[in-house]
């Protein structure tokens, strides 16, 4: 069997020449704590633009002949791994090579800015109203309506201003120029974690910083310096207080951002990379 993690690969990769090989496509799921490797530890394992996940741990991820590694994310995935390997970007970018990417690209803007909050943030507010004060276009993480409909959302908008990494990838696919703000990654994900993913994506398109807006998620309150000074500094006390959060939230996403695009030149190395290994898949290499 071949297990397809990542939208639009099984299209073009002729799947009868992997049998018995699991296909990692998309995400940051190399990592020593990944349980679902120990199932699949004696198969085939094909890296496909998937990424490290850096271990809480700290225990090295390491690669046995059960791997073969096509291509990896960005650069720091690439360092983790000894350099061993070379990067290109996320796998996501592959979905250029359908057919149908076009059109879907050439969806007519509707959208002045559209807003795509992380997963894990959409629990703590109602972002359809906050969309709406700010007069953006909610897109959502879970992207219900499918994957094409996701897709079409971003192309139908002049801007993107997402928490969510793929939100920013997407965008950067099909040419929207996209500003990142962050809330709760840092405690949902990890700061390490978020910042390593981020970093080795945006190391693959040749940006090495992008304007980024930072929105606290956890407040101090009036408890915070009486058990401060009787814990005597032990204790440093945060809260979430989601009336003062989404006050932030609302002022800090209004003001008006600088945006982020790739260069055409940089997203044509990668178009034509990921072609190049498509084929050489195809060929059985």
């Amino acid at each position: 069997m071949i297990l397809i993690l990542g939208y639009g690969l099984s299209f073009f990769l002729k799947q009868k020449k992997f049998k018995d090989s699991y296909f990692l496509g998309i995400g940051s799921i190399l990592t020593s704590e990944n349980p679902h490797f120990e199932d699949i530890k004696d198969k085939r394992k094909i890296v496909f633009g998937t990424g490290i996940r850096p271990s809480s741990t700290y225990n090295e991820f390491s690669l046995d002949k059960t791997w073969s590694v096509k291509f990896l994310r960005g650069p720091l995935s690439s360092g983790y791994l000894g350099n061993k390997h070379e990067y290109i970007s996320d796998a996501a970018y592959a979905v250029r090579q359908l057919a149908a990417f076009s059109d879907i690209q050439n969806t007519k803007k509707k959208y002045e800015i559209s807003i795509m909050p992380y997963f894990h943030s959409v629990q703590y507010f109602d972002w359809e109203k906050i969309a709406k004060k700010l007069g953006y276009h909610l897109i959502s993480p879970y992207s219900e309506g499918g994957v094409e409909h996701t897709l079409r959302e971003i192309a139908a908008s002049k801007y993107l201003i997402t928490e969510a990494m793929h939100g920013a990838i997407l965008a950067d696919i099909l040419r929207v120029p996209w500003h990142r703000f962050v809330l709760t990654t840092p405690y949902t994900e990890g700061e390490r974690i978020s910042d390593f993913k981020w970093n080795d994506w945006m190391g693959s398109i040749d940006i090495p910083r992008a304007d980024t807006t930072f929105i606290p998620f956890y407040k101090k309150t009036r408890l915070h310096e009486p058990i401060k000074k009787i814990t005597g500094n032990i204790l440093s006390t945060n809260f979430f207080v989601k009336s003062q959060v989404q006050d932030h939230l609302m002022k800090s996403l209004s003001s008006k951002k600088n945006y982020t695009l790739s260069k055409d030149t940089i997203l044509s190395t990668i178009d034509s990379r990921i072609y190049q290994k498509v084929q050489e898949m195809n060929n059985g290499i």
